[in-house]
């Protein structure tokens, strides 16, 4: 099992959520962190938060306000943190958003734009930027994606495109980066309760909540914990939570006749009751 006493670790999406408590879980076992997000203020409540679960005064927690969804500012930002606390042993890729989680049509070119960039290009250009310094490390690159790309929701054509788009893409790299001796780690969390859990509820209908409450949610804490556990384990493909995972069980069993009859009964129903 991999120790992180000593590794350097940058995590996308550090400021908040899943991101910030596998932070304080990496903190307390010795490693370095480099947290990365837009928001700078958040991220100072967030290295000073991390402080205080790291193991000894020698480690270093710093932080770094990086737009994902914006190349230039990528490219930009991973240099200079290359150059200030070295290359990462591990990247956790974490950030995501989940502004349109809405009806298909309501959706409009840019919403699903946004959520592209955000959710897809992010890690991509995170990762492909990062590349050639972790290589002589043989660093393990950890892609967060969730069981949204697993399985599809209704309302969820932007966000569980972006989702299913992540594991194709952490299935190719793994094919690639194997070789090379590095390592990657795709996760497929059922919904966590997290900030980007209003952004989502303001246009969610409710034939979608309906069927991620099938799914029920998992906390910030638990979820980091088991992740950083498969992390420790090399593990390549790994889904928190065993409701979560009895149902995927379910979906390759049945080829996914049995969660679209499932979920096509709920949404039924929800929408019975809503009086259509």
């Amino acid at each position: 099992m991999k120790g992180f006493e000593g590794k350097i670790i940058y995590i996308t999406g550090g400021s908040s959520g899943i991101g910030l408590e596998m932070a304080r879980i990496f903190a307390g076992r010795g490693a370095h962190l480099v947290l990365l997000a837009r928001n700078r203020q958040k991220l100072e409540g967030a290295v000073r938060s991390v402080e205080e679960s790291r193991l000894s005064q020698g480690q270093k927690i710093a932080s770094l306000s990086v737009d994902v969804a914006d190349p230039a500012d990528v490219e930009e930002k991973m240099a200079a943190a290359v150059k200030e606390y070295g290359p990462p042993d591990i990247l956790v890729c974490s950030a995501g958003i989940n502004k349109h989680a809405d009806h298909f049509e309501n959706i409009t070119y840019g919403m699903f734009d946004e959520v592209m960039k955000t959710n897809v290009y992010g890690p991509r250009t995170v990762i492909h930027t990062l590349l050639p310094a972790m290589k002589p490390r043989k660093g393990h690159v950890v892609i967060l994606s969730s069981a949204a790309g697993l399985f599809g929701m209704f309302g969820y054509t932007a966000y569980g495109t972006s989702k299913a788009a992540l594991l194709g893409l952490a299935d190719s790299l793994r094919y690639e980066l194997r070789p090379l001796g590095m390592k990657v780690t795709v996760v497929c969390p059922p919904e966590v309760d997290t900030p980007m859990n209003l952004d989502e509820a303001k246009t969610l209908p409710k034939e979608g909540r309906a069927m991620k409450d099938m799914a029920g949610m998992l906390t910030p804490e638990y979820a980091a914990r088991v992740i950083v556990r498969a992390i420790a384990k090399e593990q390549y493909f790994f889904i928190p939570g065993p409701l979560t995972r009895f149902i995927y069980l379910m979906h390759r069993l049945t080829n996914g006749m049995g969660t679209r009859i499932t979920s096509d009964a709920v949404v039924w129903l929800t929408r019975r009751k809503m009086g259509y």
